[in-house]
């Protein structure tokens, strides 16, 4: 049974700390991020804030990260890949060590909000267990459970979530590919068209529903609106493809 979890985690304790602290009202989302068992995130990071001037020199003095790219900045934003060191990526590896994928992450100074996608219940009560034994003190917020039957927490209809995990599970979202479209398709017993389209769609709820583009994390409600933002207004710096 799919289950849906969001969770905080102190920003001392996992990472950026240092660098959400260089500068007032700083806040980040993940513009991209992925995380399954052993495979450790690297994540584009979209730092919002008043004053962005001295983001490279934080980073650089940051033990958290382990090496970083700037792709773009404007006055109030900055779009950087980060590479993380040993300590964060083996915590990435423990939010997902139970085959859980991080759906999405944003961060003020005091905390990181993640969300993320667990195939089972079980699995959420052994990250729990991890963290305890660990000293690690996650706060989980919500858990949605979705059976196939009903509407689903993250609003995907029961072909796009039986696309999109069935992609996942034959490698589809690996690089490189395990599956290509048109196997995939053959495996699922529909239409190349049809399994295209689910999948696009899937992708389209999914980012309007738990990525929210350009909108940070506040402390107490989660994640901001657009409205809300820290600039206000949607994101100015051009797209970056990594694919």
């Amino acid at each position: 049974m799919a289950t849906h979890v969001t969770c905080h985690l102190p920003t001392d304790e996992f990472a950026l700390s240092e660098t959400l602290g260089s500068a007032s009202d700083l806040t980040l989302t993940c513009e991209r991020i992925v995380g399954l068992g052993e495979k450790a995130a690297t994540p584009l990071l979209r730092f919002r804030g008043p004053d962005l001037s001295t983001i490279e020199a934080a980073l650089s003095d940051d033990p958290t990260v382990d090496a970083f790219e700037l792709l773009t900045r404007t006055a109030n934003e900055a779009l950087c890949h980060i590479e993380w060191t040993n300590r964060v990526r083996l915590l990435v590896r423990m939010l997902t060590a139970t085959e859980g994928v991080v759906l999405s992450g944003a961060a003020t100074p005091r905390r990181w909000t993640f969300r993320l996608l667990f195939p089972s219940r079980d699995a959420v009560s052994q990250l729990d267990e991890f963290c305890t034994t660990h000293n690690l003190s996650l706060d989980v917020t919500t858990v949605e459970t979705w059976d196939g039957n009903g509407p689903d927490p993250l609003g995907l209809t029961a072909d796009q979530y039986e696309a999109l995990v069935t992609a996942f599970q034959y490698g589809y979202f690996k690089v490189p590919r395990e599956i290509v479209l048109d196997e995939l398709a053959v495996e699922m017993d529909i239409s190349h068209q049809a399994l295209s389209e689910r999948l696009r769609r899937g992708h389209d709820t999914l980012i309007e529903r738990v990525l929210h583009p350009g909108a940070p994390e506040t402390e107490d409600s989660g994640v901001r609106t657009d409205s809300e933002a820290t600039s206000g207004e949607p994101s100015q710096l051009s797209s970056v493809n990594l694919d």
